[in-house]
Order: structure tokens, then sequence, then C-alpha cells
């Protein structure tokens, strides 16, 4: 049974029932993540969070967890750039008592000075051992490259000078504007009373603040035209990360679904185009992948392969070619039947539980997408065409606008990258820059 309605606090409350396990989800999320960072204090909301895991004016963080032990139940606190996450699992006979504490964390987190502070050094630690992490510092450079000035760039574990200058009131101040009834969905799955939860949430919610949530505005995002490369600097690499993009799309774009396709026949599958030719026939890459990033708007499209330092240019040389060909000329009668087949028959297992029904539904609210985004995929899929999905290509994916991020020994490789055509841009960053 599905149900949908607002708490009297104003936040909109979506459930999925489900009696196959006598457990129950829930998870509350706010509409604003670390898009929402002010400027120079990024980090913030991911601190924050973290910082809520540390209990109550009433709990302490070791009575928190002796609690949860109690109930027979998980918690978990993230955020990432578009929403926060608050939930967990519980046995279903503990719900109330479990949704009475999740709340008391919401709406009267201790915020205590030596806790922020023990998350701060925890979040700078971790922020340190990237440098250890080439394919995240890959990822992390290849946004902010990608992006420039958009919110987009900005880091969702902040840097090191703008976690040390997030202070106390920082914190709270963003607790307040955020963590206010109307800006929260709440979502519950499991072997509950359909009936009595629209009263269990209010005695539980009820009481988050009321004040008007935050303007969730986030502008279309652009990229520099031309081909450009960052070399993210690192000694002694034998291996490198390569990630390769350009804007992509988003469920709201008329070829998004025919964008999909092409993908999945390009580098989503093991049996891909991109995995048979990089892999299977030359070794290049031992992983080769193509995705698209899916935000409340357009993103980014990417190629990653992780090539051994002496092939990297080989590598780059041919997933050029290959994209070349791929949006002029689209896909093969053959490679659009195997991808469309495969996101046909793989979408029973996306739906196949009560909290995978749910996070689709969650996804719509949370990020703004068409209300029949998940609904109605697969009969869009089943009518995608050749044309379609070479018009989608052209039309969306730039030939000429592109950005490579590659974390290397820069002494080693740039001799080789600057004899590839085209190349407007070369810079070269410490890997340790962060």
């Amino acid at each position: 049974m599905k149900q949908r309605f607002t708490t009297r606090a104003g936040s909109l409350v979506l459930s999925e029932s489900s009696n196959v396990l006598p457990v129950v989800g829930i998870s509350v999320s706010a509409r604003s993540g670390a898009l929402f960072d002010p400027p120079g204090k990024e980090g913030l909301t991911r601190l924050m969070t973290r910082a809520m895991r540390m209990g109550t004016a009433e709990l302490r963080s070791r009575q928190l967890e002796e609690k949860l032990d109690r109930l027979g139940a998980q918690l978990s606190m993230t955020c990432s750039q578009s929403y926060m996450h608050f939930g967990g699992v519980v046995v279903a006979h503990n719900l109330e008592p479990f949704a009475l504490l999740l709340a008391a964390l919401l709406e009267r987190p201790a915020f205590r000075p030596a806790d922020v502070r023990q998350v701060r050094r925890e979040l700078v630690g971790e922020l340190m051992a990237l440098g250890d992490d080439d394919r995240a510092l890959c990822s992390r450079n290849f946004r902010s490259f990608a992006f420039g000035d958009h919110p987009y760039a900005r880091p969702r574990t902040g840097t090191l000078d703008s976690l040390r200058a997030i202070e106390l009131g920082d914190v709270t101040a963003h607790h307040a504007r955020h963590l206010c009834g109307a800006n929260l969905v709440i979502g519950v799955w499991g072997d509950f009373a359909p009936k009595k939860l629209p009263e269990l949430l209010d005695r539980s919610f009820g009481k988050l603040r009321g004040r008007r949530p935050p303007a969730l505005v986030v502008p279309e995002p652009t990229i520099e035209s031309g081909s450009r490369i960052l070399v993210v600097d690192k000694p002694d690499r034998t291996q490198t990360q390569i990630l390769i993009g350009t804007l992509g799309t988003s469920p709201h774009d008329r070829d998004y679904v025919p964008l999909v396709v092409a993908n999945t026949a390009f580098g989503g599958l093991f049996t891909s185009r991109l995995t048979e030719e990089v892999r299977g026939k030359r070794g290049l890459s031992y992983g080769v992948s193509s995705s698209f990033t899916l935000s409340r708007t357009r993103h980014l499209w990417s190629m990653h392969t992780f090539p051994a330092a002496k092939d990297a240019r080989l590598c780059i040389e041919l997933q050029l070619d290959l994209y070349r060909s791929w949006v002029k000329r689209g896909l093969t009668q053959r490679e659009l039947g195997a991808a469309k087949r495969y996101l046909e028959k793989s979408h029973a297992f996306e739906t196949d539980t009560a909290a995978k029904r749910l996070d689709q539904r969650l996804d719509i609210e949370l990020l703004g997408w068409p209300k029949r985004h998940h609904s109605g995929f697969i009969d869009r899929v089943k009518r995608v065409t050749r044309d379609e999905v070479l018009h989608a290509l052209q039309h969306r994916l730039s030939l000429r606008d592109r950005v490579m991020t590659i974390v290397a020994t820069a002494d080693e490789l740039v001799p080789e990258l600057q004899k590839l055509d085209d190349t407007k841009q070369l810079d070269v960053v410490p890997f340790d820059r962060i």
C-alpha cells in the first residue's frame, strides 16, 4: 500500500508498506544539500550532519549508540550535493521509539563545542587521506575543472581552508535554516500499520520548525569551449586514473531516454563497445565504463579508465576515437536491441522491494524529476529508435567542448599529452591541493 500525506509541520510523507520482513525503514531527507554551503564554508552541510550524529542534549554519543542497540536499529546521517539524509532500519515493534529518537536528533541536536571540534578534526583527517585515493582525486578535480564557478564544482567534503573556517555558529545557523518541517521529505517502508502512520509521524516529527525553507534554485551549468586537460601531478605513478567527459543530460530532457539507451550500449555494460575495444581487444585498462551523472539539472557524461602510465596516451586516443564515432554514427541495430533488452530485463531488480520502490518516489520529490521518470521508463525504452539515439547524441554531447582529468606523474605524461590533437588548455596541479 502506498501513501502520500503531509505532517502538521509541513513535511511530505511517502510510504510503501510490506510485511515480507518484520522491519521498518524510515528516512528523513532535507531537500537542500551541500550545494547550499555558504561560499568559503564548503563542507558545512557534511560537518553538520556528522555532528548531529553525536547526540542530543539528553543523550551523548555513547548513550545514543546503546539506545540504538536496545531498539534493534541502525542509523545513518549523510549528505549529497542535492540533499541530506537521516534515517535507518528498525525491528517493526520498535518503530515508534525509533521515530521519536530520530526526531529528537533532527529537532534538537546537542552541537556541543567539543563534538563539533572532534567532527572537524575527523573530516580534515579524511580530506588529508584523500591524497592516497587516486580515483577519488580524479573525480574531485574532474568536477571542479569541468564546472568552474558553478555550484556543482564545489566539493561536498570541503577544503582544508573551508573546514577550518567553519565555526559553531555556522553549524547552528545552518541547522536552523535547513532542518525545518517544510524542507523535509519523510519516507517509510516495511511492516507498519498504514492507518496509524499519520498520527505516529505527527507525534514524532510534528514539532520540527515551521519556518520557510530555503529557495532551491540551481542554475543550468555550462562548460568552457574547447578541449581542456588537467593533470593532477602525483609522483611515482605507474598507473593512471582518467576521466574524459562533457555536459550530459537530465531526466527533464526529451532526449534523456535515448541517451540512456545509447550509453548502455557504448560503455554501460561488460559487453559494451567501449569495454570490448579498450579492455577486450587491446587490454589497455582492466576497468572501463561510461555514465551519466544525474542531478537537479543537466550534469556530466564521462568515460573512466585506469591504464598503466605507459599506455595512457594510447588509451586516451582510442577512447576519443570511439567517442567521435559514437556521436557521429550512433548505434548499430544490434547494439540498440541488446541495450534495450538489458534495460527492460534489469528494471525488475529496481522495483522488487518496498525500499527500492520508495527510493524511486523519493528521487522524484528530492530532485524535482518528472513524475513518470521511473514508472514510464520501460515503455519509453521500448519505443527508442536508432534515429532518436543519433539525434540525441548529436544534440546533447559535444565533440568540441570536453574536459579530461588525469592523475599521473606529470613529467612523464605531459609530453605525451601535448601530442594530442585540438587541445586548447593543459594545466598541471599538485595532488595535495585540497
